[in-house]
């Protein structure tokens, strides 16, 4: 069973958050040495002001992360606040943790008051189509294509549908 949870309250899983990310995506990271990317994570062990990374864990194991931040995509500022850096740990795929995990993220930004909240993403379309996020457009960038999602939180919470 996962527990979602902040990074703040788990600090020392950074070096491995820090592992993940760098191995995952090797040519964004090229450039930048494990201490610069603690660094990113470091900031984002926050509570209540943004950006928030959340964890998940399973028996005290790192299995997943993903992030609360101020827009979807750093060149589309009128999308926010955004969720990204969604990852579960390989071994960990197929149980549903990133489904839980970016339910956490949607109550945390409805907690926080936000009334939608949006995501890009090529890998994780299937669990926002699931969540009934709805495609608002595909973007181009860096030779990949993705989608733009937008989920209303204040229209579902009115509506009784509380996916989260």
């Amino acid at each position: 069973m996962s527990e979602i949870t902040f990074l703040a309250d788990y600090p020392e899983t950074i070096p491995i958050l820090s592992q993940w990310f760098r191995d995952q995506w090797p040519a964004y990271y090229i450039e930048r040495t494990p201490a610069d990317i603690a660094q990113d994570f470091y900031a984002e062990a926050n509570r209540e002001v943004l950006p928030v990374r959340l964890i998940a864990l399973a028996e005290d194991e790192l299995t997943g992360t993903i992030t609360l931040r101020e827009r979807a995509d750093r060149n589309l500022p009128a999308f926010c606040p955004g969720l990204g850096g969604l990852f579960v740990a390989e071994q960990h795929r197929g149980r549903g943790i990133g489904t839980k995990l970016v339910r956490a993220a949607m109550n945390l930004a409805q907690e926080l008051g936000y009334e939608s909240i949006y995501a890009t993403t090529v890998a994780a379309r299937g669990i926002l189509e699931r969540l009934e996020w709805e495609p608002l457009r595909k973007i181009e960038q860096d030779d990949d294509q993705s989608t733009l999602y937008q989920y209303e939180l204040e229209k579902h919470a009115r509506k009784g549908i509380n996916a989260l």
